[in-house]
């Protein structure tokens, strides 16, 4: 699978070859045009809010289908393992360490934050897709 790296003036998310396989059936498939080992985009203003919208979408697929609220006994025992995020003006708390799904929405709002950053600066985004051995 693919290894890839969202780069802006700011901050720099990786998101390994375990998650990178959720990710590109919805975002990522237009830009493998070819078998290259590595590659590097340079994203635009414009074109960064077209990748917004398919990642909200996305994590409201997410959220909608699979997201369980967690009881207090579990929040109160294992509090390190949740993350309380603000999504369309609702409060999640999800379990970024143990659980695959609550990682990928982790890692999904972190990118919304990026790319929101990134057009709010007026920066333009880096995303380089390497190959993983």
């Amino acid at each position: 699978m693919k290894e890839i790296i969202f780069k802006n003036n700011d901050s720099e998310v990786l998101i390994d070859s375990n998650l990178s396989y959720y990710l590109f059936s919805k975002f990522f498939m237009y830009f493998l045009e070819d078998d290259s080992i590595s590659k590097k985009y340079i994203i635009s203003e414009n074109k960064i809010q077209d990748l917004n919208n398919i990642l909200e979408n996305y994590l409201n697929e997410i959220l909608r289908k699979w997201y369980k609220e967690p009881d207090e006994k579990e929040l109160q025992k294992y509090s390190t393992r949740f993350e309380k995020i603000k999504f369309n003006t609702k409060i999640y708390k999800v379990n970024y360490r143990m659980s695959e799904i609550g990682r990928l929405v982790f890692l999904v709002y972190n990118l919304l934050k990026m790319l929101n950053d990134s057009y709010i600066n007026r920066e333009n985004l880096s995303i380089i897709i390497k190959d993983c051995q």
